[in-house]
């Protein structure tokens, strides 16, 4: 009973400064803003260091991961555009990502789950590509990374075959469209609602990722 209620406390909390933080960035109340965003990134890793059974290897690499994709949020936030060290700090918490989900895995090659990952990875660079001026390798590089760790997060679940294993898979796949919905927004065309989209479908990734330490 306990383990559930600390459970259903922590993700209230969570979608509470989710909540102030959309709330912030969308009545221009900065102060929730700033405050709220890494808050409620810094809550999942709180809620994933609590879900763990114990710690091991895949414990703190998803627990670095977390670490890191709120620097990410720091950077991403400032007034001034740290877009690049941004970009940098999500693509090392991809790739810790991707050598945790990659820990007990015989790796295999499921070409029903590749094929459409490349496929949908190639024309949404398509799409991107005449916009993206000087940052078409960084972006080429970070779709690669992404796109590859969830391609390792579903090996692993056809692999392991567990609730742990379908919550990272899961939480990769939500991961890879709130930065699809992120690119576009950013390099192709702005729409008003295109943050809620994204900072729900973000912090729904990491809350999913998070819960793969059972």
């Amino acid at each position: 009973m306990e383990f559930t209620t600390t459970i259903i406390t922590s993700t209230i909390i969570i979608t509470v400064c989710a909540i102030l933080h959309l709330y912030g960035a969308y009545q221009d109340r900065k102060w929730l803003f700033y405050l709220f965003k890494p808050a409620t990134t810094l809550s999942i890793a709180a809620l994933c260091w609590y879900l763990a059974p114990g710690f091991n290897d895949y414990v703190w690499l998803i627990l670095l991961g977390l670490l890191l994709s709120t620097l990410g949020d720091v950077f991403l936030m400032l007034p001034k555009d740290r877009f690049i060290p941004g970009l940098l700090s999500f693509l090392l918490a991809h790739i810790t990502y991707i050598i945790a989900f990659s820990m007990a895995l015989e790796l295999t090659y499921t070409w029903p789950l590749i094929f459409p990952l490349a496929i949908i990875a190639m024309l949404y660079l398509t799409l991107l590509w005449p916009s993206l001026a000087e940052m078409k390798v960084p972006v080429l590089v970070y779709m690669s990374i992404i796109v590859v760790m969830a391609w390792i997060s579903g090996e692993r679940y056809f692999s392991l075959d567990n609730t742990a294993s379908f919550y990272a898979f899961i939480g990769a796949v939500i991961f890879l469209f709130s930065d699809a919905t992120l690119a576009f927004d950013r390099f192709k065309k702005q729409f008003h609602s295109a943050y809620a989209v994204i900072i729900v479908s973000y912090y729904l990734a990491q809350y999913f990722i998070a819960f793969s330490v059972i």
